[in-house]
């Protein structure tokens, strides 16, 4: 925390854990990037140079976005790094802050669940039917199966980030500036 401020020390102690798992999600999420800038400079190379471009690219340029977009997504939920506007910020000053943030955690937690269910519907469907992509027939389930993974840790980071606003009561945590309050 950024101010000093103790913390219950099973909190503590999960927010090591969970940040070195957002950590190792965000290194996959880089290998990702990587693998795409790669692709896409031999993809670049291939097609002007030696009119050779790679087959299915396009496909791979696809589900590499989607990587690095699921990837990223568990730590975003941890870190609270979302983007946000602050229309009203006067709404996160003392308890009423407090309880509006918990209400927004709780909705937060629930959406990202039920995407999340409905995710995982579509890759047991998707191993069911042995659907496999247009071009390079990459079975769907590898591809939307770590999607889903990624979408259920990041409710579980939500919930996290939840349960350490629960057990501080009448505090908000701190924004993307480390500030508890809008303006300090």
């Amino acid at each position: 925390m950024s101010d000093g401020a103790e913390e219950h020390p099973i909190i503590a102690r999960l927010n090591t854990v969970a940040g070195g798992i957002a950590d190792i999600c965000l290194i996959m999420a880089c290998l990702v990037l990587l693998w795409l800038v790669a692709l896409t400079c031999v993809d670049v190379i291939g097609r002007y140079f030696f009119r050779s471009p790679v087959v299915g690219a396009t496909e791979l340029v696809q589900i590499s976005m989607a990587g690095t977009i699921f990837f990223s997504l568990p730590a975003m939920f941890l870190r609270d790094d979302q983007v946000v506007v602050d229309l009203f910020s006067f709404v996160r000053r003392g308890w009423f802050g407090w309880v509006i943030c918990l209400i927004f955690s709780l909705v937060t937690v629930l959406a990202v669940y039920i995407v999340a269910d409905r995710v995982f519907d579509y890759a047991v469907r998707a191993w069911e039917d042995g659907d496999k992509t247009i071009y390079l027939h990459i079975p769907r389930y590898l591809i939307v199966g770590p999607i889903t993974a990624m979408i259920y840790l990041s409710a579980v980071f939500a919930g996290f980030r939840g349960i350490r606003l629960l057990l501080q009561p009448g505090r908000v945590l701190p924004d993307e500036t480390g500030n508890r309050v809008p303006g300090e």
